[in-house]
Protein backbone atom coordinates (compact mmCIF):
# COMPACT_ATOMS: atom_id res chain seq x y z
CA UNK A 1 0.00 0.00 0.00
CA UNK A 2 1.01 3.41 -0.73
CA UNK A 3 1.27 5.78 2.37
CA UNK A 4 -0.88 8.96 1.78
CA UNK A 5 -0.09 12.08 3.61
CA UNK A 6 -2.04 11.75 7.05
CA UNK A 7 -5.07 12.29 7.61
CA UNK A 8 -6.30 12.59 3.65
CA UNK A 9 -8.22 11.07 1.14
CA UNK A 10 -6.44 10.28 -1.10
CA UNK A 11 -8.06 10.13 -5.50
CA UNK A 12 -5.86 6.53 -5.73
CA UNK A 13 -4.56 3.92 -3.16
CA UNK A 14 -2.61 1.23 -4.56
CA UNK A 15 -2.76 -2.13 -3.38
CA UNK A 16 -0.83 -5.61 -3.25
CA UNK A 17 -3.76 -6.40 -5.78
CA UNK A 18 -4.64 -3.45 -7.79
CA UNK A 19 -5.43 0.31 -7.69
CA UNK A 20 -8.24 1.95 -5.90
CA UNK A 21 -9.41 5.13 -7.86
CA UNK A 22 -11.71 7.58 -6.97
CA UNK A 23 -15.36 7.12 -8.48
CA UNK A 24 -15.70 8.17 -12.20
CA UNK A 25 -18.88 9.05 -14.25
CA UNK A 26 -17.39 6.89 -17.17
CA UNK A 27 -17.57 3.20 -14.64
CA UNK A 28 -21.20 3.20 -14.74
CA UNK A 29 -20.97 0.72 -17.56
CA UNK A 30 -18.41 -1.91 -15.63
CA UNK A 31 -19.93 -1.26 -12.18
CA UNK A 32 -23.21 -1.93 -14.02
CA UNK A 33 -22.16 -5.09 -15.91
CA UNK A 34 -19.79 -6.64 -13.05
CA UNK A 35 -21.79 -5.37 -9.76
CA UNK A 36 -24.75 -3.42 -9.50
CA UNK A 37 -26.85 -5.78 -12.49
CA UNK A 38 -25.99 -8.87 -10.81
CA UNK A 39 -28.27 -10.11 -8.40
CA UNK A 40 -25.78 -12.27 -6.73
CA UNK A 41 -23.38 -9.61 -6.27
CA UNK A 42 -26.06 -7.41 -4.79
CA UNK A 43 -27.77 -10.35 -2.80
CA UNK A 44 -26.74 -8.54 0.47
CA UNK A 45 -26.68 -5.03 -0.43
CA UNK A 46 -29.02 -2.23 0.88
CA UNK A 47 -30.58 -1.55 -2.26
CA UNK A 48 -32.06 -3.63 -4.96
CA UNK A 49 -30.46 -4.96 -8.10
CA UNK A 50 -30.35 -2.71 -10.84
CA UNK A 51 -32.28 -3.46 -13.87
CA UNK A 52 -31.21 -0.50 -16.14
CA UNK A 53 -27.87 1.25 -16.87
CA UNK A 54 -29.11 4.28 -15.58
CA UNK A 55 -29.82 3.53 -12.52
CA UNK A 56 -26.27 2.70 -11.79
CA UNK A 57 -25.37 6.27 -13.40
CA UNK A 58 -27.78 7.87 -10.59
CA UNK A 59 -26.08 5.50 -8.49
CA UNK A 60 -22.81 7.16 -9.31
CA UNK A 61 -24.05 10.68 -9.85
CA UNK A 62 -25.29 9.86 -5.97
CA UNK A 63 -22.10 8.82 -4.79
CA UNK A 64 -19.65 11.78 -6.45
CA UNK A 65 -22.10 14.43 -4.72
CA UNK A 66 -21.61 12.96 -1.42
CA UNK A 67 -17.24 12.92 -2.05
CA UNK A 68 -17.83 16.93 -2.69
CA UNK A 69 -19.39 16.90 0.72
CA UNK A 70 -17.93 15.34 2.91
CA UNK A 71 -19.94 12.12 3.86
CA UNK A 72 -18.73 9.92 2.23
CA UNK A 73 -15.51 8.31 -0.14
CA UNK A 74 -15.94 5.61 -3.05
CA UNK A 75 -13.56 3.90 -5.25
CA UNK A 76 -13.29 1.37 -7.98
CA UNK A 77 -10.56 -1.22 -7.69
CA UNK A 78 -9.28 -1.41 -10.89
CA UNK A 79 -6.76 -4.71 -11.60
CA UNK A 80 -3.63 -3.94 -13.88
CA UNK A 81 -5.33 -4.86 -16.66
CA UNK A 82 -7.48 -1.88 -15.74
CA UNK A 83 -10.53 -3.96 -15.54
CA UNK A 84 -13.12 -2.51 -13.03
CA UNK A 85 -14.08 -5.37 -10.87
CA UNK A 86 -15.21 -3.41 -7.38
CA UNK A 87 -16.68 -0.66 -5.19
CA UNK A 88 -15.54 0.13 -1.80
CA UNK A 89 -16.31 3.20 0.56
CA UNK A 90 -15.54 4.81 3.77
CA UNK A 91 -18.71 6.53 5.03
CA UNK A 92 -19.37 8.90 8.12
CA UNK A 93 -17.80 11.53 9.75
CA UNK A 94 -16.34 12.07 13.39
CA UNK A 95 -14.37 9.29 15.26
CA UNK A 96 -16.13 6.55 13.27
CA UNK A 97 -16.38 5.38 9.54
CA UNK A 98 -18.24 2.79 7.98
CA UNK A 99 -16.65 0.43 5.61
CA UNK A 100 -18.76 -0.85 2.57
CA UNK A 101 -17.61 -3.10 -0.51
CA UNK A 102 -18.96 -5.18 -3.36
CA UNK A 103 -16.74 -6.88 -5.74
CA UNK A 104 -17.75 -8.65 -9.19
CA UNK A 105 -18.60 -12.65 -8.99
CA UNK A 106 -16.06 -13.25 -11.51
CA UNK A 107 -13.34 -12.34 -8.73
CA UNK A 108 -14.87 -13.74 -5.97
CA UNK A 109 -11.95 -15.63 -4.04
CA UNK A 110 -8.94 -14.14 -4.90
CA UNK A 111 -8.19 -11.85 -1.73
CA UNK A 112 -9.36 -8.69 -3.88
CA UNK A 113 -11.74 -7.21 -1.39
CA UNK A 114 -9.73 -8.41 1.55
CA UNK A 115 -6.92 -6.37 0.61
CA UNK A 116 -8.97 -3.64 -0.64
CA UNK A 117 -10.71 -3.49 2.67
CA UNK A 118 -7.13 -3.56 5.01
CA UNK A 119 -6.27 -0.82 2.92
CA UNK A 120 -9.05 1.54 3.36
CA UNK A 121 -9.13 0.70 7.21
CA UNK A 122 -5.25 1.97 7.19
CA UNK A 123 -5.91 5.21 5.62
CA UNK A 124 -9.30 5.79 8.41
CA UNK A 125 -6.69 5.37 10.88
CA UNK A 126 -4.33 8.22 9.31
CA UNK A 127 -7.51 10.61 10.61
CA UNK A 128 -6.37 11.79 14.14
CA UNK A 129 -9.94 11.96 14.88
CA UNK A 130 -11.13 8.44 13.61
CA UNK A 131 -10.78 5.99 16.39
CA UNK A 132 -12.91 3.41 15.30
CA UNK A 133 -13.84 1.96 11.65
CA UNK A 134 -16.78 -0.68 11.16
CA UNK A 135 -18.69 -2.74 9.03
CA UNK A 136 -21.69 -4.98 9.00
CA UNK A 137 -22.75 -7.40 6.99
CA UNK A 138 -26.15 -9.71 6.89
CA UNK A 139 -26.05 -12.45 9.41
CA UNK A 140 -25.78 -15.72 6.35
CA UNK A 141 -22.99 -13.82 4.66
CA UNK A 142 -20.54 -15.99 6.30
CA UNK A 143 -18.00 -15.14 3.23
CA UNK A 144 -18.25 -11.34 4.10
CA UNK A 145 -17.99 -12.15 7.89
CA UNK A 146 -15.02 -13.88 7.04
CA UNK A 147 -13.02 -11.54 4.50
CA UNK A 148 -13.55 -8.68 7.59
CA UNK A 149 -11.95 -10.68 9.59
CA UNK A 150 -9.18 -11.38 7.44
CA UNK A 151 -9.07 -7.65 7.07
CA UNK A 152 -8.17 -6.94 10.16
CA UNK A 153 -11.57 -6.26 11.63
CA UNK A 154 -12.70 -8.36 14.96
CA UNK A 155 -16.50 -9.87 15.47
CA UNK A 156 -18.17 -7.82 18.06
CA UNK A 157 -21.79 -8.80 17.61
CA UNK A 158 -24.47 -9.79 16.08
CA UNK A 159 -27.66 -7.30 15.90
CA UNK A 160 -30.65 -8.16 15.86
CA UNK A 161 -33.08 -7.10 13.00
CA UNK A 162 -30.81 -4.49 12.28
CA UNK A 163 -30.49 -3.82 8.60
CA UNK A 164 -32.85 -3.99 5.52
CA UNK A 165 -31.72 -5.54 2.35
CA UNK A 166 -34.32 -5.42 -0.09
CA UNK A 167 -33.28 -7.86 -1.95
CA UNK A 168 -34.20 -10.92 0.85
CA UNK A 169 -36.65 -9.16 2.66
CA UNK A 170 -38.78 -6.15 2.91
CA UNK A 171 -38.02 -5.92 6.67
CA UNK A 172 -34.43 -5.96 9.04
CA UNK A 173 -32.54 -9.18 9.22
CA UNK A 174 -29.92 -9.43 11.93
CA UNK A 175 -26.00 -8.35 11.23
CA UNK A 176 -22.86 -9.32 12.20
CA UNK A 177 -21.07 -6.25 13.38
CA UNK A 178 -17.20 -5.99 12.82
CA UNK A 179 -14.70 -3.63 13.85
CA UNK A 180 -10.60 -2.70 14.50
CA UNK A 181 -10.87 0.01 17.31
CA UNK A 182 -7.50 2.54 17.64
CA UNK A 183 -6.49 1.74 21.12
CA UNK A 184 -5.65 4.49 23.59
CA UNK A 185 -1.60 5.49 22.99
Amino acid sequence: MNAPAAGAWPDELHTACGLLRRLQPGDAQALFEGITGDREVTRYLGWRTHETLDQTRNLVSYELARWQRDVARTWVLDLPERRVCGMFQVIGQGPTRQIGFALARRFWGRGLATDAVATLVAVAFTHPSVYRVEAVCDAENDRSSRLLQQAGMKLEARLGRYILHPNLSPQPRDALMHAKVRREE
